[in-house]
């Protein structure tokens, strides 16, 4: 919701649908590899949290869900289908944010649907130690996909996840290439992976005619 003459902006509508991996509080269909009793949860039962969706795409606003567990991404894609087949809206581009795991089967629902993805490449830096024994080997090659997302025609776009990780935006764009050395087959291009910094991320927040490529009448943001 942008209102230029008060100079305000309201960015999306949040909610937190489950926790992290460092926790063991990210909502996963499997237990974790190395804490067998624990598989997470989801933050807010689901009732709860479609009817905080249908509120805020009532209110024409952006939905920006926190999912990381594959679960957690699961039944946030099964709740905005449920919204978007009661209330459909052309080029919402409602989020998921970081949707930190994601099946192979999900991919295609979230094109379909026109979902986004708000990506943090730094987790990868963060994370990378351990990631293979909490998730094991077989869910680790679906950890932060991003060419597999990309490939699969979702709109993904890079953000920071400040104060958590670092504003150092040159590194996390390494960090889409060479993933330093995690699952390097969900390895971006150098292009694509600026492309994610720039254009993308503005489209992800319905900025693209300000800001996101060089060109006559747009900001100079570098």
């Amino acid at each position: 919701l942008h209102d230029p003459a008060a100079g305000r902006k309201v960015g999306g509508f949040k909610i937190f649908s489950d926790g992290t991996f460092g926790s063991c509080t990210a909502c996963m269909h499997e237990p974790f590899s190395d804490r067998p009793g624990e598989r997470g949860f989801l933050t807010l039962d689901e009732d709860e949290i479609l009817a905080r969706m249908r509120a805020a795409h009532a209110a024409a606003f952006q939905i920006c869900v926190h999912a990381i567990g594959d679960r957690a991404v699961e039944r946030c894609i099964d709740l905005y289908e449920r919204l978007l087949t009661e209330s459909p809206r052309r080029d919402h581009r409602h989020r998921i944010e970081h949707a930190s795991i994601v099946a192979p089967e999900q991919v295609a629902r979230l094109a379909r649907l026109g979902l986004c993805v708000s990506t943090q490449p730094l987790f990868i830096h963060s994370e990378k130690e351990w990631l293979h024994r909490r998730l094991g080997a077989e869910r680790a090659r679906n950890v932060y996909p991003l060419r597999a997302l990309l490939d699969g025609g979702v709109l993904v776009g890079g953000a920071s996840d400040a104060p958590v990780e670092s504003l150092d935006v040159l590194h996390a764009i390494q960090c889409c290439v060479t993933r330093e050395g995690f699952e390097p087959q969900q390895s971006l291009s150098p292009a694509e992976a600026v492309r994610l910094f720039t254009h993308d991320a503005a489209r992800l927040q319905f900025e693209e005619a300000e800001k996101g490529t060089l060109a006559a009448g747009k900001r100079a943001d570098l």
